[in-house]
């Protein structure tokens, strides 16, 4: 898989990234599928433990199944889910801390931004009734579903928004 062919500067890919909301009624390509997972294959994770377990739905009666867990899907005919393993992450020794939930997170951003350089829209979602989702995908238990993305092509083409100032969220010392 040449990921080259969607290269962009990472710059104005963070820029433009956005949450999209509202797509058309056609599926992403299996290239662009591929694409997307080989970005999240690449994701970096604590002690390189690799927890994540992805979840590809392109299937119309689970995707309006899933309508039951979230309302947040927007219509896109292709959702991926990141779950972790918690029997498969790191756990910091001081205080066991989980960084499946984290490790997760990361791989969900390299899915978000690669899609972002393929112009595809996308959306980080994290409203949803776990166990229902677990029980129409058939999601192991023991798994913890970190967030759900919507993709496809874009509507529209829209912005991310405002942005708090950097004294707001920056500590300098």
């Amino acid at each position: 898989m040449d990921l080259k062919k969607y290269q962009k500067s990472y710059f104005d890919v963070i820029e433009q990234r956005y949450s999209c909301r509202s797509f058309t009624a056609d599926k992403i390509t299996t290239e662009e599928l591929e694409a997307l997972l080989k970005a999240a294959s690449l994701a970096p994770t604590a002690v390189n433990a690799q927890p994540q377990k992805i979840y590809v739905v392109e299937n119309p009666t689970l995707l309006e199944k899933m309508k039951e867990a979230t309302k947040y899907l927007f219509d896109a005919k292709t959702v991926i889910v990141v779950c972790h393993n918690p029997k498969e992450s790191w756990h910091r020794k001081y205080d066991n801390k989980d960084h499946g939930e984290i490790d997760s997170t990361i791989v969900a951003t390299h899915i978000l931004l690669a899609a972002t350089a393929m112009n595809l829209g996308s959306c980080y979602v994290c409203s949803f009734k776990e166990d229902i989702l677990k029980f129409i995908l058939d999601i192991p238990q023991e798994y913890v579903v970190n967030c759900i993305i919507p993709i496809g092509y874009p509507k529209n083409i829209g912005v991310h928004g405002p942005r708090k100032e950097f004294d707001e969220t920056i500590i300098m010392k």
